[in-house]
């Protein structure tokens, strides 16, 4: 909170009272990333879910089990 109060100008009442969650949080997100911190540590996304979404998307037909 204050760091958006700083970094925007908002009063805390604002903040605290009107100013939705959701619309907060990316705020917090962005107001960080400006200053160069990350918010979410970077990890590596397990091979199964990257080729099935790929196959998914691409519009291949793909099987949903794969020892059949």
């Amino acid at each position: 909170m204050f760091l958006l109060a700083k970094t925007t100008g908002w009063p805390e009442q604002f903040l605290l009272w009107e100013l939705p969650l959701t619309r907060a949080l990316q705020y917090q997100h962005a107001a960080l990333r400006s200053e160069g911190v990350w918010t979410v540590a970077p990890s590596d996304q397990p091979p199964i879910t990257t080729t099935h979404l790929s196959g998914f998307f691409s519009g291949e037909d793909f099987d949903t089990d794969p020892q059949a």
